[in-house]
């Protein structure tokens, strides 16, 4: 079976929906055990990680929302705080790949009384500076005035650019990617994108004052070869959180571990959550 088919399978077998504020959101519930909040990259659809969520799922009870083209951090907020109450989920570990680790910092930033494990995994922190707001605003701009298929592509050959994955099978997730951007998302989706990371930086929602009161652990996984991670990210977690960070070498499974290596990746991670 190809990537493509057991992606769709994985949607129609664990897929749930919930309206929000006239929003759906789909999302997928897997698995029994203490409770995961899994947060996905850039790509915006969950499904891309079954293979990992499968495997983690045999011991957590895994949940992963894809993400509607909302265009504020609140609705995010607002959303996972839904698919939570509706799910009767009261305590997590939270967790967030890529793009999905921005987001996780800022709800952590909002309930951090459900979470009792931060889990970052190729991702930096949050709490970027306002000088980042005119790169931003210039991508909006961009996503607005180019043409749709333009604009998907170049969303999707810059995340092709980090995403590993084994060489075997590259070509699949191509085709899967590629299928994904111009069947499922939209303008409106790469418009989100950014503008819920220029939203975050306005509102200032990520800072040290945000979790001065959270004591629970924090969790950083990295790969030595993935290129969006710096040296600099463990101290500036550190400064940001108040304390010493837990940081789990991935070698050399790159950007996306859970695509390039999902037993490899739930083994180190379930090891660390132990």
């Amino acid at each position: 079976m190809r990537i493509l088919e057991q992606i769709n399978l994985f949607a129609e077998r664990f897929g749930k929906q919930a309206v929000i504020y006239n929003n759906t959101w789909r999302y997928y519930r897997l698995g029994a055990g203490p409770a995961i909040l899994w947060l996905t990259g850039g790509l915006r659809r969950a499904a891309l990680g079954f293979a990992f969520m499968e495997r983690l799922a045999q011991h957590y009870t895994v949940i992963a929302p894809d993400y509607p083209p909302v265009r504020s951090m609140d609705e995010f907020i607002t959303a996972f705080d839904t698919i939570l109450q509706v799910e009767g989920v009261e305590t997590l570990t939270l967790g967030g790949q890529s793009y999905g680790g921005m987001l996780a910092q800022a709800y952590l930033a909002h309930n951090s009384k459900v979470v009792e494990r931060l889990v970052l995994s190729s991702t930096g922190p949050a709490d970027f500076g306002k000088a980042w707001l005119p790169v931003e605003y210039i991508c909006i701009a961009l996503a607005r005035i180019l043409p749709e298929t333009t604009v998907k592509k170049l969303l999707a050959g810059g995340l092709l650019k980090v995403i590993t994955v084994p060489a075997s099978e590259r070509t699949e997730w191509q085709e899967a990617i590629y299928a994904i951007m111009q069947n499922e998302l939209s303008r409106a989706d790469v418009i989100s994108h950014f503008a819920v990371a220029a939203d975050l930086i306005r509102k200032r929602m990520v800072t040290p004052l945000a979790f001065q009161n959270w004591t629970g652990r924090i969790l950083v996984l990295s790969a030595q070869n993935d290129i969006t991670q710096s040296k600099k990210d463990i101290p500036h977690y550190a400064k940001l959180f108040g304390r010493v960070v837990e940081v789990i070498d991935m070698g050399d499974m790159g950007h996306t571990a859970a695509l390039f290596n999902p037993d490899k990746y739930v083994d180190l991670l379930e090891q660390a959550l132990d």
